[in-house]
């Protein structure tokens, strides 16, 4: 079980301090209609104080609706209800702010309203709608697709999608923003897409190339061999709200904020310079990848790992982005494989796009919202599943 901690910080998150003396530092310009906000490597207030208390926990082994196996993804709706993808279990379990049970959705299948696996979900803000993107092999494109229900549990509609989707967000019309993910013989592009309210492509937008596959051999075994590490690069997204979205692909220190019809708003720069992957860092994580093909019975050469690996030229910036309510980008921080810390990284942005402080924390929230962070915990020694929400008490 992961224990509370305390964060010394400069200043509060969440409630003001008194007047600030502390100017940014950074830069505002128009480049072709569009606002570039460009920051200094530093954040403005340095590391942000947290003080946080658990105030929830949900799961036990006594009761099966309180029992998790392979928990993945959850949501909070406007009334606080939390929603988790039980993806081992199938299903979508509801529990009221207090954490006590309401209903079930779906159950193990491959018909309307069931799931094979529940990969992540979302709650439209508009109609308390939840949308649930399912991995089912019935679906023959691209294997996923995407249900919905209403609050209460009804089944309400589906539909497959032609590629799978890795994050998804909804405007309010119900159009789907996304990075999807395209892989073939030569590996995985990405891009950011707009989907209708039925899942046909509105728009394309910002494609990139993440990995690559290589042809290999291991015994009397050939095939495309694709090496996922700790410095492969990605396509990150999250929203910022009903309207406006963010992302950023996380070789370059740069965001991107979009409208609801893909027109870039603005782009958030910070002055930090990118950093060469060393020769240990490469072997370490070609090493973690032999010994994790010889426990499954494979025996790549190094030189087909390597390659596979397909190195970027310096180490991402980040792993992830999410959001809070009141509009601040949380950019989660790739760490040296070398460091062992247990403390991750966040770099935090304001809604007008100012690099301001900088948190440390044990875990990475899967939710923000109002004053509370939600994590989905699992005991290294137990197996146990809980869903934990901690009070931000400054």
């Amino acid at each position: 079980m992961k224990t509370l901690f305390h964060l010394i910080i400069i200043l509060s998150l969440f409630i003001h301090c008194g007047p600030q003396k502390t100017e940014w530092q950074g830069t505002i310009e128009e480049v072709n209609g569009v606002t570039v906000v460009k920051n200094p490597k530093e954040p403005m207030y340095g590391e942000l104080i947290l003080d946080l208390e658990e105030d929830l926990c949900i799961g036990r082994e006594d009761e099966e609706n309180y029992q998790f196996y392979r928990a993945n993804a959850l949501a909070v709706d406007s009334e606080d209800n939390i929603y988790v993808a039980d993806a081992g279990n199938s299903r979508i379990q509801k529990f009221n702010k207090n954490g006590n049970y309401i209903l079930t959705i779906g159950r193990k299948g491959q018909g309307p309203g069931e799931f094979e696996l529940p990969t992540d979900l979302e709650i439209a803000d508009t109609t308390g709608h939840v949308y649930v993107v399912d991995r089912n092999d019935m679906y023959v494109l691209g294997g996923r697709r995407i249900q919905i229900f209403s609050g209460s549990g009804e089944y309400l509609k589906g539909f497959a999608l032609e590629h799978s989707i890795s994050q998804f967000f909804l405007d309010t019309d119900g159009c789907i923003f996304s990075v999807y993910s395209l892989h073939d013989e030569e590996g995985r592009k990405t891009k950011i897409v707009k989907l209708n309210s039925e899942g046909k492509l509105i728009k394309e937008y910002a494609e990139f190339s993440d990995y690559k596959s290589v042809q290999g051999k291991s015994g009397e075994a050939s095939g495309s061999f694709i090496a996922v590490h700790a410095y492969t690069p990605g396509l990150l997204m999250t929203a910022i709200d009903e309207q406006t979205f963010a992302y950023a692909h996380n070789l370059r220190y740069e965001i991107f904020v979009i409208d609801n019809n893909c027109n870039v708003i603005s782009k958030i720069q910070v002055d930090e310079k990118p950093q060469s992957i060393s020769r240990g860092e490469k072997d370490h994580i070609i090493g973690q990848l032999e010994a994790h093909l010889s426990g499954r019975g494979y025996k790549w050469p190094k030189r087909v790992i390597e390659e596979a690996c397909d190195f970027p030229s310096s180490r991402p910036f980040f792993r992830e982005i999410i959001n809070d309510d009141l509009q601040r980008l949380y950019l989660w921080r790739v760490n040296s494989v070398f460091d062992k810390s247990e403390e991750q990284v966040f770099d935090m942005f304001s809604k007008d796009g100012y690099f301001i402080h900088q948190i440390r924390m044990g875990f990475l929230p899967e939710l923000i919202k109002n004053g509370h962070l939600y994590d989905i915990d699992e005991d290294e020694d137990t197996g146990e599943v809980f869903i934990r929400r901690y009070k931000i008490k400054n």
